[in-house]
């Protein structure tokens, strides 16, 4: 990765039916072979008796049970993650706005798979959004580079 930032771990938000406001799932990490693992936080899994109890991000890859989920052989990341992920554009976007690289010479694996899903807006089609904090929920908005 090129860019100096941590990007070792991310908590992922829901926003569960018919609610306003997300709420924290679980939390991703790089593990040491450079895989990203979750595990559903304590909290999330103890929503059995709420209004909005807590539902399974995809039922089979990742089902509402303690510990860390498995990955799928031959896999570095959940694939119901990565589709939560920016697309190639959103990647190039990415790109250009933490290290100023542009055109076709960009390749996007300068930044990490953790890098993209939390640098990327939180205003994204699905339920998901991933921050820095476990505790406080920030919208982050993006911001078109060069629009008027």
């Amino acid at each position: 990765m090129t860019s100096n930032e941590n990007y070792s771990e991310a908590f992922v938000w829901i926003w569960l039916p018919d609610e306003t406001q997300p709420v924290v799932a679980g939390k991703l990490e790089v593990d040491d072979g450079g895989g990203i693992q979750f595990n559903y936080g304590k909290s999330y899994l103890e929503r059995v008796n709420d209004v909005n109890p807590a539902i399974p991000i995809y039922e089979p890859e990742l089902p509402l049970k303690a510990g860390v989920a498995p990955l799928q052989e031959g896999l570095s990341m959940y694939g119901c993650i990565r589709d939560a992920a920016p697309d190639a554009w959103g990647r190039r976007v990415i790109i250009n706005k933490k290290l100023g690289l542009k055109g076709v010479g960009t390749d996007t694996a300068d930044l990490s798979e953790l890098a993209y899903l939390l640098e990327s807006g939180s205003d994204r089609i699905g339920a998901l959004d991933f921050q820095h904090s476990r505790s406080e929920y920030i919208l982050r908005s993006v911001n078109n580079v060069g629009s008027s």
